[in-house]
């Protein structure tokens, strides 16, 4: 059964600047010795700010999922650039009107800002709400090396002011309660991580095989030769095969307060451990259950330990999404989900067609895939 992807809605805008007005710095970048670092974790800050909103449009009745209004700052980003739940950046802002959004930013909202993430026809509704985790700021007209990292979700509900920079009226996006046995979403979870643990192997398997044995012709003359993928004739099924082909040139880690520490390769079974822990520990939205859920302990199920709790099921739900080649639909539709079954069955989806993708390559190339006992070692 194919997961259809349901777009998140669009709030059309007249942006025609190039959303692209900021960089990523270079490891090597040098500072000044008069930079600052500033640490700065405003989220409940924020949502505690009280935002001077006029009118009674955004008001919202006792016991609604979306929280109360708030102002936010908007910083522009392709749609493909779309970070989830504990995921970071790092960016250098330079221009002038990035500049002043990102004091407007800290002086008034609390170092908290959303992702908009810019469609062809405006702005999707459902954005990242962001943290400025870290920023040092640059003399010489060099700008500001700013980390953000998301720590929500928030949905905008207009879009107020695109001069000199984007301000929205928002609402917090939260998950809804959770109505399923936890039994059902813990089955799933562990799917998602037998599928990550195979996957890891799959993909390991495929790079230490990047150069292949051809199978010998019944003369024997061809026997032994080595063939390289490069080998390969038709260009699209070439690409497809380098697609897993790990390349340190595309690694792209935001987080620049670890950098050296990720210029090891980390397989798609530590990227994931990695992403749930960041998931967890940003995590800020609390959890509604239903009293049938509360009493549940899965001990029949489990036999051995209990279910995992709602968050570590909702982090789980998230780092199902932060591992390599995971399309950016799939993130867009993760992102806007707010039932977290949903969302965990997605990323089940998603890795299943993953996993098949891979072994259809080890058997195009004729390499044995890994067994079970190579997997759990």
């Amino acid at each position: 059964m194919r997961v259809p992807f349901i777009a998140s809605l669009i709030i059309p805008t007249t942006i025609v600047k190039n959303t692209q007005s900021f960089v990523l710095p270079s490891i090597g970048a040098k500072r000044s010795r008069s930079d600052t670092t500033t640490q700065r974790h405003g989220i409940n800050e924020w949502r505690d700010t009280d935002f001077d909103i006029s009118g009674d449009s955004y008001s919202q009745p006792m016991g609604s999922e979306d929280g109360l209004p708030r102002k936010v700052c908007v910083l522009p980003f392709p749609f493909s650039d779309i970070l989830l739940q504990g995921e970071t950046k790092q960016l250098r802002l330079y221009e002038d009107r990035f500049l002043k959004l990102f004091d407007k930013c800290m002086d008034e909202h609390n170092g908290v800002l959303a992702m908009g993430l810019i469609a062809s026809s405006g702005i999707i509704q459902t954005a990242p709400l962001c943290e400025v985790e870290a920023y040092n700021r640059m003399g010489d007209g060099f700008g500001i090396f700013v980390t953000i990292r998301v720590v929500g979700r928030c949905r905008l509900v207009e879009v107020t002011d695109q001069e000199p920079f984007i301000e929205a009226v928002c609402q917090d996006v939260r998950d809804g309660p959770v109505e399923e046995r936890l039994e059902g979403l813990d089955m799933v979870a562990g799917n998602i991580e037998n599928f990550v643990v195979t996957i890891a192997s799959l993909e390991r398997r495929l790079e230490e095989s990047a150069e292949l044995e051809l199978r010998g012709e019944e003369d024997g003359e061809t026997k032994g030769q080595k063939l390289s993928i490069e080998d390969i004739e038709d260009g699209e099924m070439r690409n497809w095969l380098l697609d897993d082909v790990d390349d340190d040139d595309d690694d792209d880690d935001d987080d620049y307060s670890s950098i050296e520490d990720n210029l090891e390769y980390e397989d798609s079974n530590a990227k994931f451990k990695n992403a749930f822990h960041q998931a967890r520990n940003t995590d800020s939205q609390g959890y509604t259950i239903s009293q049938s859920t509360s009493e549940e302990t899965c001990d029949e199920y489990t036999k051995d330990e209990p279910c995992r709790n709602v968050q570590d099921l909702t982090a789980l739900s998230w780092a199902a999404f932060c591992t390599d080649d995971v399309h950016c639909k799939y993130r867009i539709q993760a992102l806007d989900t707010t039932v977290l079954f949903d969302r965990l069955k997605l990323g089940s989806y998603m890795l299943r067609e993953r996993k098949a993708e891979l072994e259809a390559k080890l058997a195009l190339l004729d390499i044995q895939a890994p067994s079970d006992d190579d997997i759990l070692q």
